[in-house]
């Protein structure tokens, strides 16, 4: 009878790999859509799918987490972690979405060049979850995270240099508009994914 009323162990970590491997996805996605503006609205919305996908990963978690007696983690490095990762799914979702919505015409290389630290950044990501189970594996943890803040790093220097572009090429005060909103969506992606670094780093230091 007791066992009946005292919940299952969750398995917290299958939420992270999860959530992270949907996040490649929808960055591989998001590449291929600046690479080909074309295409945009069947990835946007493809992305989008991936999105509510994630929500509910994201909300079986917090549910569990609410229920559990014992936890792998710390209740408010899962909690954080969880969010995180999904805040980076919103916002290559908004990214998406932004590019499908605006139509600004031809893609530019810093868009995809950006694009593409955040594939880097999400698979980054997903290698260091999937090795947050065992202490044994935290140096990798370690050194997928210091991979995110260089991915963090070079979108910050490919977000400055697309601005400093856009304000010297572009006449159009419009098109200015809806790329500095572009430009910015995608370096908040990076923002995020470095947000995850530091969280999973501090489990490793904390856990060590």
């Amino acid at each position: 009878m007791l066992r009946r009323l005292i919940p299952k162990e969750y398995d917290f970590f299958a939420s992270f790999e999860k959530s992270t491997e949907q996040a490649v996805v929808a960055a591989k996605l998001l590449l291929r859509l600046t690479e080909n503006f074309a295409d945009a609205d069947p990835i946007a919305r493809e992305i989008e799918s991936i999105e509510h996908a994630c929500d509910e990963i994201t909300h079986r978690a917090l549910d569990e987490l609410n229920r559990v007696f014992i936890t792998p983690l710390d209740r408010e490095d899962i909690h954080a972690i969880v969010i995180s990762i999904d805040d980076v799914v919103d916002l290559i979702n908004t990214c998406a979405s932004r590019m499908a919505f605006l139509n600004v015409g031809t893609p530019t290389s810093y868009a995809v060049n950006n694009a593409k630290q955040i594939v880097r950044g999400c698979e980054k990501m997903s290698e260091a979850v999937h090795l947050l189970r065992s202490t044994k594996n935290y140096d990798k943890v370690t050194q997928h995270c210091i991979a995110i803040h260089d991915v963090e790093n070079a979108a910050d220097d490919i977000f400055r240099d697309a601005l400093v572009n856009l304000f010297a090429t572009e006449k159009d005060a419009i098109a200015v508009i809806k790329w500095k909103d572009i430009y910015e969506m995608l370096e908040a992606v990076t923002d995020r994914l470095e947000t995850v670094a530091n969280l999973l780093h501090g489990v490793v230091v904390k856990m060590s």
